[in-house]
């Protein structure tokens, strides 16, 4: 069976950018970050004008260096309807960047929770026991902190944000930008695996996921 290639190598016809997508470099014109240096990603179609009636698509893919660097895409569209050939452009960059980066972050993140590691995303900070949760008490209004075990969270996304909360209490609650937070969207993939055959509950105990 042929091995589909996933490579991405063209000029973006709205932006005139061009794109290399592949499992040594993401370039785009003049920048280039290799793929082993890449440490975040976040992508993201927004829809621009009023609400009932938006005017265009506006899509963005961003990578970012341990470093700092950054090599980012964007182009728009001119109306918005399902499926314009907009999209398709975006969708087969997707499909690289997939392939070639954000797989290898989910990854990444899979492999420090296994090590007991903390790791952070946006405003959200967890490890293998479950999220931190900010929370204020009765008492003089004040804000602390716990840990909600992973058993105990449900997640949702909603206009471009992903938000996590506890289950049982409401008030504690994260909600990050998908588009905007490096990493959410990374995040995001993590939390539908852990939610597939036990994984969470096998996490939660301190087993390998």
């Amino acid at each position: 069976m042929e091995q589909h290639n996933f490579d991405v190598d063209f000029v973006i016809p709205y932006s005139k950018q061009k794109v290399k997508i592949n499992s040594d470099i993401v370039q785009v014109d003049q920048t280039t970050i290799r793929c082993e240096d890449i440490d975040a990603v976040k992508y993201g179609v927004s829809l621009v004008g009023g609400a009932k009636k938006p005017q265009r698509k506006v899509y963005a893919i961003e990578v970012k260096s341990k470093e700092g660097k950054t090599a980012n895409i964007q182009f728009s569209s001119s109306k918005v309807e399902e499926m314009l050939a907009e999209d398709h452009t975006y969708y087969y960059i997707m499909s690289g960047l997939w392939q070639n980066v954000k797989k290898h972050l989910v990854n990444r993140f899979i492999t420090q929770l296994n090590e007991q590691q903390v790791l952070e995303v946006g405003n959200a900070k967890f490890d293998h026991q479950g999220f931190v949760m900010p929370y204020k008490t009765w008492f003089w209004g004040k804000t602390k902190t716990t840990i909600v075990p992973w058993t105990s969270i449900r997640y949702f996304q909603d206009k471009g944000m992903l938000h996590i909360q506890d289950m049982h209490d409401g008030k504690k609650k994260l909600a990050l930008s998908l588009h905007d937070d490096w990493n959410a969207v990374v995040l995001n993939t993590l939390m539908h695996y852990l939610w597939q055959e036990q994984r969470k509950e096998k996490l939660q105990k301190g087993e390998q996921i």
